[in-house]
């Protein structure tokens, strides 16, 4: 008998003392491992940690808190309006991405001449590396030498040039435009694919029943797109709460916390201030609230596969 044939009797004979009910599950062993030291193992010591006053640069010196750190989540000022960033941030930046997005996408199913060149040209922010995308647009908003700056003075909206990157009040902004210009063109895919997708008889026939533009849009377009539209729409509000890299390389959240959103914050807490504990009880708000985005995602996601 060779080498092979009694590793493989050795095998088949180790195999056969496991009971069978843990036999199944001998294939997904490997995944499970790397799930477990890679997903569940960090979150568990987030949790952890959230339960503590903990020090990046001494954790032998953790004191238990309890829930002291959610406590102060719920009473901080400063965490409040992080928190209103976020919310502004990905409402503003999610809607805008999804309207400028359909609308480019719908321009595009429309065949207009250079389609094919307008189609790659598109998907270039989309295609760009994120801190090349941050570091454009922080250099178009600079103070006197962006050239967001001064088209707006050569237009006359405003008189003199506006340091937009360090103004409280502005600053969320340019990262908010250069997130739009990121997603957008994602957007306008996913509405392209769609429309493609849709039968071009059921216009034919809406059009021999005398159904107008808007009504061929409302009846057979938004029903047959609702569900890749939606679909999108969790994707973007998915990825706008956990971006990072627009708002750090544009303002790091600044001035103060003026541009700072969840998970600018969890960074500059556990890595700025060095307070591992605060940082990782935001980093358990963050991540409950995308468990609940990404629930409804799958929801929406499992009713179309049922239907197709």
């Amino acid at each position: 008998m060779s080498y092979v044939d009694n590793a493989q009797a050795s095998y088949e004979h180790a195999i056969e003392r496991v009971p069978e009910g843990v036999r199944v599950y001998l294939p997904i062993l490997p995944v499970m491992s790397l799930v477990g030291v890679f997903i569940l193992y960090p979150i568990a010591q987030a949790i952890y940690s959230s339960f503590f006053d903990k020090d990046l640069l001494s954790p032998a010196e953790a004191e238990f808190v309890g829930l002291a750190n959610y406590a102060e989540i719920w009473t901080s000022e400063t965490i409040h309006q992080v928190l209103w960033n976020t919310f502004v941030w990905v409402a503003v930046g999610s809607i805008a991405a999804i309207v400028l997005g359909f609308l480019m996408g719908w321009l595009l199913y429309e065949k207009l001449p250079f389609t094919s060149v307008a189609s790659a040209i598109v998907l270039i922010p989309w295609v760009l590396p994120r801190v090349v995308g941050a570091s454009i647009w922080q250099f178009m908003f600079g103070g006197s030498q962006g050239i967001i700056n001064e088209l707006l003075v050569q237009l006359g909206v405003i008189d003199e040039y506006i340091v937009m990157l360090g103004s409280t009040e502005l600053s969320l902004w340019p990262p908010i435009v250069g997130m739009i210009w990121r997603l957008a063109p994602l957007f306008a895919l996913l509405t392209l694919t769609s429309l493609q997708g849709i039968d071009e008889h059921l216009y034919e026939a809406a059009r021999m029943d005398g159904a107008t533009p808007w009504e061929q849009f409302r009846y057979i377009t938004l029903p047959m797109m609702r569900y890749n539209l939606a679909i999108g729409f969790l994707l973007m509000l998915i990825y706008n709460i956990r971006n990072f890299s627009m708002v750090w390389v544009m303002t790091k959240g600044g001035p103060g916390v003026s541009s700072s959103t969840l998970p600018v914050m969890i960074y500059r807490t556990a890595f700025v201030d060095f307070n591992v504990g605060l940082a990782s009880a935001l980093s358990m708000l963050l991540f409950v609230v995308l468990l609940v985005f990404s629930y409804y995602y799958i929801q929406v996601y499992d009713k179309v596969q049922g239907e197709f």
